[in-house]
Order: C-alpha cells, then sequence, then structure tokens
C-alpha cells in the first residue's frame, strides 16, 4: 500500500513542479510582451534556457511512467498531460523568438494583453496541479479546470481584435505579416493551456 502511494505522489509532485517552472516561463514571457519593449528583447534567447529546462521535467514525468507498472490516474491521460503542458512552453517560446527572428521594433497592445491573460491561465494551472493530487474529493480541481476555457474564450476575443485592428491600420504589409504570425503563437500557447485543463476536466470525469 505504501508503495502505490509513493508511486502517485511522485506524478503529482512531478505535475506540480512542472507547473510552476512553466509559470517562470510565463513569466520572462509576460516580460517580454510588455510595454517596456523593445528594452526587453534581451529576454529573449533566455526563454530557449527556460524551454530546455521544462523539457528536461517532461521528461522525468515520461520515465517515470515507463518505469511505473501504477499510476494515480489512466496512463494516456498523463502521457497527454505532459504533451499540452510541453505545447504551452513550446508556443511562448516560439511567439517570443518570433519578435528576434522578424527584427520587431515596437509592441502592439493586444499582444501584451494576450501575454497577461496567459500568464493568468498559467495560474490557473498551477492552482490545479497543487490540488491535483485530491481531484476525486477537491470540488475546485474542475472549478479551476472550466475557469481556464473563460480566460481562453476573453484571449480569443483580444486575438480576433487584433487581426481586425492591424488590417483595418495603417500598417506596412510586412507588419502585419510579422504580427499575423506572432499573434498566431501567442494565441496558440493560450489554446494549449486550455487543452492543458481539458485534459484534468477528462480524469476528473471519468473517476467521478
Amino acid at each position: 500500500m505504501s508503495r502505490v502511494k509513493r508511486k502517485e505522489d511522485v506524478f503529482y509532485r512531478l505535475f506540480r513542479e512542472y507547473a510552476e517552472k512553466i509559470m517562470a516561463v510565463a513569466e520572462v514571457y509576460k516580460k517580454i510582451f510588455s510595454n517596456d519593449y523593445p528594452a526587453t528583447r534581451t529576454l529573449i534567447h533566455s526563454m530557449k534556457d527556460y524551454e530546455n529546462v521544462c523539457d528536461d521535467q517532461a521528461k522525468k514525468i515520461f520515465m517515470e511512467l515507463s518505469n511505473s507498472f501504477i499510476t494515480p490516474f489512466d496512463r494516456e491521460d498523463i502521457n497527454v498531460l505532459t504533451k499540452r503542458m510541453d505545447d504551452i512552453v513550446d508556443y511562448m517560446e516560439a511567439a517570443a523568438s518570433r519578435m528576434d527572428l522578424f527584427a520587431v521594433t515596437n509592441m502592439r497592445p493586444e499582444a501584451v494583453k494576450l501575454a497577461e491573460v496567459t500568464v493568468q491561465a498559467v495560474g490557473e494551472l498551477v492552482k490545479i496541479m497543487d490540488r491535483l493530487s485530491n481531484f476525486k474529493k477537491d470540488g475546485t480541481v474542475m472549478e479551476l479546470a472550466l475557469g481556464v476555457d473563460v480566460i481562453e474564450d476573453e484571449g480569443d476575443a483580444i486575438y480576433k481584435t487584433a487581426l481586425a485592428d492591424l488590417f483595418r491600420e495603417d500598417v506596412p504589409t510586412l507588419e502585419i505579416m510579422k504580427w499575423s504570425r506572432v499573434f498566431d503563437r501567442m494565441e496558440l500557447a493560450l489554446n494549449a493551456c486550455e487543452h492543458a485543463c481539458d485534459i484534468v476536466q477528462g480524469v476528473v470525469m471519468k473517476n467521478a
């Protein structure tokens, strides 16, 4: 019995650590996509280092999964949840790196807002992972996961406004191309937060 408990604790601990590491990336992401840009452009290269740290954490989960006969919930859900959490970091890094790759010199207000709501969504993910070990009894796990859907809806509205403003304003075609690609990655990062929470919702429903 103690062995089963230990294995369950390992996965919950690894997911808590993973969410905290993703939050660290999100905080840098928010600093980059702020009104202080382009001064914050120097932070872009550090995003790759943070991504590597998160990749290592994902590998720890996959390794534990491959070595465990007992898991706290479905093995496939653990696998997919890990991948969706990895997507959050990958897309944040991709959005930031495009600012450097495309030599973007200005900041769009919608980008600031998208970064802010992404940090908000990741913050909710951290809360979820803090409570995940008690998801069968703690109703706030589902409430928090559903709340991220609302945050994503807000982000989707910001994304649509961002694209509309790009084409509505007198913006050079090259700038439209640059920002369209940046906004696409920013939206995918926020979507990945929702997708991770969708997995959690599924886990709760399966074990209800």
